[in-house]
């Protein structure tokens, strides 16, 4: 989970759609920036894909809006920015990321942030209501929390993200001994005082406190919408035992809208041992996994 994904797609800039910048308030009166690629359609659905940890901005990660566009051409990439990525507010820059983004930035407030934008969109004329959520690593987890709470979702896409066991056990089983070791003590100090002046594993003691006891997995065993869990058995940032145990709570809650795929050779970028990239392959089959999912039309109109 600490690894960032979809940095594997090396994609020229000239592939990717531009997009266009919108915002929303928050209800402390900040801002929450988010982007849209363009579409060629009156009424759009829109694919909405979060990357993993990190603090850059989403307009910078040409990769995202490539994700995108293979997963649902024609429709429109939402990308939304975390909080404190391109702030203005003056607060310093400190290991790479702006303070505010250390001081507030947690799972909660993302999946809060991503509600707030979907509730924008609702008053968008060219939005046919149809939203296909797409996650990777962290991103993933935040895929599988709102699950649950978009009705508008069609399709779940979770990729690389151990959905099935708290958000601190995942991290003790990912990281290196003598790291797994510290853990209990920082979670303990991350209760106790949960700013954004202590950091550790490249994310605050705010995030932290917020994360620990996650089990994203939850979410999903309270969503109807059709979910893809997939996952690299090579995978060593986020255990493949992990994402099993995900799929698994959902079998055990009679949940049959939950698929799972285990990719042997590939690990959490979906790249073989010989560095071998194939996560434009694992995207494509994710797309065809969708539109298998598509009602009749007769039934359900376009998707």
């Amino acid at each position: 989970m600490i690894a960032a994904i979809l940095l594997a797609l090396a994609v020229p800039l000239a592939d990717t759609a531009p997009l266009t910048q919108h915002g929303v308030e928050r209800p402390d009166g900040s801002r929450i920036t988010y982007w849209l690629g363009e579409t060629r359609h009156r009424s759009s659905g829109v694919v909405l894909v979060m990357q993993g940890t990190g603090c850059e901005a989403v307009s910078s990660k040409p990769n995202l809006r490539h994700a995108a566009g293979i997963l649902r051409p024609g429709d429109r990439a939402l990308l939304i920015d975390k909080v404190g990525v391109g702030s203005d507010d003056g607060t310093p820059v400190v290991d790479g990321c702006s303070q505010r983004y250390w001081d507030q930035y947690t799972l909660s407030l993302r999946v809060q942030d991503c509600l707030r934008v979907i509730a924008d969109l609702r008053r968008q004329s060219w939005w046919n209501r149809r939203i296909v959520i797409f996650g990777g690593s962290e991103g993933g987890a935040v895929a599988a929390l709102l699950a649950p709470l978009v009705p508008e979702a069609k399709a779940v896409i979770v990729l690389s993200s151990g959905t099935g066991v708290p958000v601190g056990e995942l991290i003790r089983a990912a990281v290196p001994p003598a790291m797994a070791a510290e853990a209990p003590a920082v979670f303990a100090a991350a209760h106790e005082r949960p700013t954004g002046q202590g950091r550790w594993g490249g994310l605050s003691y705010r995030w932290w406190d917020d994360a620990v006891d996650i089990v994203p997995a939850r979410s999903l065993v309270q969503s109807t919408v059709p979910v893809l869990l997939i996952h690299g058995a090579r995978d060593q940032s986020s255990p493949v035992s992990t994402a099993r145990a995900g799929y698994e709570m959902a079998r055990n809650a009679g949940k049959t809208n939950v698929e799972y795929r285990e990719l042997a050779e590939l690990d959490h970028f979906m790249r073989t041992a010989d560095g071998t990239n194939h996560m434009d392959q694992v995207l494509d089959d994710a797309a065809t996994w969708i539109e298998a999912r598509k009602q009749p039309r007769r039934l359900a109109g376009r998707f």
